[in-house]
């Protein structure tokens, strides 16, 4: 997921799923990062927005992980806002 513009708003971008759902598992970024397979300094990356987080793993984390819907994650980030 990149940042877009959609009709003058920002799109979410993969980190703000990952850091929310994270957030609401109540999960450090080392459990997700031993959880899903990848090095800690990977996921962290991913999560400040450091690289560009691939939507496979955005999706596949999402699901495996967190066990939440990317809609649920969605909807929590947009409540927030």
């Amino acid at each position: 997921m990149q940042l877009e513009v959609f009709g003058g708003e920002m799109a979410l971008r993969g980190f703000d799923f990952l850091k929310t759902g994270r957030e609401i598992r109540g999960l450090t970024q080392t459990e997700v990062a031993e959880i899903y397979g990848v090095s800690e300094r990977t996921y962290r990356r991913w999560e400040l927005g450091d690289v560009r987080v691939p939507f496979d793993d955005v999706s596949a984390i999402c699901d495996q992980v967190f066990r939440l819907g990317i809609d649920e994650i969605r909807a929590t980030i947009e409540g927030e806002q």
